[in-house]
């Protein structure tokens, strides 16, 4: 799934000199909807991607712990505003600090919702220039 997502962003990342990098036991197996896992997963890729600069990394880490799965997607970007990482999930929310002109506020609403329909949770950490990190976690028991 996650080969599949950074296949979708390497013409993207390639035009605008960034790099994905995948991280994780590829032998680990999810009973999910790929197809809407690998959209909520795939928002939050763009959305590093948007506020990422040239030369940046975006990593996506997985890994399999006795309770839970867990993806983690973190960049090197521009970071988020504090005031607003408690608004990220709520649809439109739109940072008034943002100099982004792209999007309507939906898809970390969207990430979010398919994530906890399979059962998981999201969470953000992020400090301004210091990048974002959003961690994707599933229970497995």
């Amino acid at each position: 799934m996650m080969e599949r997502i950074k296949k979708s962003f390497r013409f993207r990342a390639g035009q605008e000199e960034k790099e994905i990098i995948l991280s994780g036991d590829e032998s680990i197996d999810f009973v999910c909807d790929r197809n809407w896992l690998i959209e909520a997963v795939m928002n939050i890729v763009k959305n590093a991607l948007d506020r990422t600069e040239k030369g940046g990394l975006i990593r996506i880490e997985w890994k399999m712990s006795a309770s839970s799965l867990q993806i983690a997607i973190k960049d090197n970007g521009t970071g988020i505003h504090p005031e607003d990482l408690y608004y990220i999930f709520k649809r439109f929310y739109r940072s008034r600090y943002s100099k982004d002109t792209q999007g309507i506020g939906l898809g970390l609403p969207l990430a979010k919702s398919i994530i906890e329909a399979h059962g998981g949770s999201i969470a953000a950490d992020s400090g301004l220039g210091a990048g974002s990190a959003f961690y994707i976690n599933f229970p497995t028991l």
